[in-house]
């Protein structure tokens, strides 16, 4: 099964990975910490192009962090400028691409990538447009069934790079939007699949230190998606306890339902804020499932 498949019927995703990040969601340096995965069979394929989301928010972040002030602070991620995210974004995109271009299959290959030195200055922006460009082509190169090492503890085919480099990216575009006061928002087609992924491979991988299991039920629900979205934009939550996810992809009464568009829920999983959400039912397992998750 290619993870450029997934599932839209309401059969159950039981996700279990144990590997660390930066709260920037990328978990690209997880090496030493192994985990587990089972899913569904697929039925599908993602309903949007992800190299070409990933080409054209690539170019547009970079075209950010070259318009502003490098020393701008990012607000969705305390103590970082917008050069802290150029090179953050930068190492991430290196990583993978080496991954892809290199054919890594092997944990042990990961010493073999070269440590890059972060640039300063003038240079920042160029060097960030090469390692775009250089994941971008090693994608191309590849197709989408080559088989790579991947942190969720199984090696996965090269879709599945496709879909987290799309997402790491998405996010980071939001982050350096809101930063410099540009908006951007996720089109929907590709939050609701964010939300998605979310689910399948962060949402309880590690429990941060002092929070709680939900102690209830959640209901994710996307009010501008339609049937052609992942999941019809409808997630039933039924278990988030470290290190595993259990959910179903369907329209099913939870203890608390959280509501809103694609993009808003995508954000408010990413701890970017509040805007747009609707919480009905229990609030105290909606907050407690958000908070849940370490995403240090």
């Amino acid at each position: 099964m290619g993870e450029f498949e997934i599932a839209h019927a309401p059969r159950t995703v039981v996700a279990l990975v144990r590997s660390r990040g930066c709260h920037a969601a990328s978990r690209y340096a997880s090496a030493s910490l192994p985990g587990t995965f089972r899913c569904m069979e697929a039925s599908g394929p993602l309903p949007y192009d992800a190299l070409e989301t990933l080409r054209s928010d690539g170019i547009a972040l970079i075209d950010l962090i070259a318009e502003h002030d490098p020393t701008t602070a990012i607000a969705n991620c305390p103590g970082w400028t917008l050069a802290d995210l150029a090179h953050h974004q930068g190492e991430v995109w290196h990583f993978w691409a080496r991954i892809v271009a290199d054919h890594i299959t092997e944990r042990s290959q990961l010493q073999t990538i070269r440590q890059v030195e972060l640039p300063a200055g003038d240079l920042v922006v160029d060097w960030l447009a090469l390692s775009h460009n250089e994941l971008f082509s090693a994608l191309v190169d590849a197709g989408i069934e080559q088989e790579v090492w991947t942190w969720t503890g199984a090696n996965r085919d090269t879709a599945w790079v496709r879909r987290r480099m799309t997402q790491e990216t998405a996010v980071h575009r939001f982050d350096a939007a809101n930063a410099v006061g540009d908006p951007y928002e996720v089109p929907t087609v590709v939050a609701a699949d964010g939300i998605d992924e979310f689910l399948m491979w962060f949402a309880g991988a590690e429990r941060r230190e002092g929070e709680m299991k939900p102690g209830g039920t959640v209901h994710l629900h996307c009010t501008d998606t339609d049937a052609h979205d992942v999941a019809g934009g409808e997630w039933y939550v039924s278990s988030l306890k470290e290190p595993s996810c259990t959910f179903t992809r369907e329209h099913r009464k939870g203890d608390a339902a959280v509501r809103g568009r694609a993009h808003d829920i995508l954000m408010w999983l990413w701890r970017r804020g509040d805007a747009g959400i609707e919480i009905i039912g229990d609030e105290v397992v909606a907050r407690r499932f958000r908070a849940y998750t370490d995403l240090s």
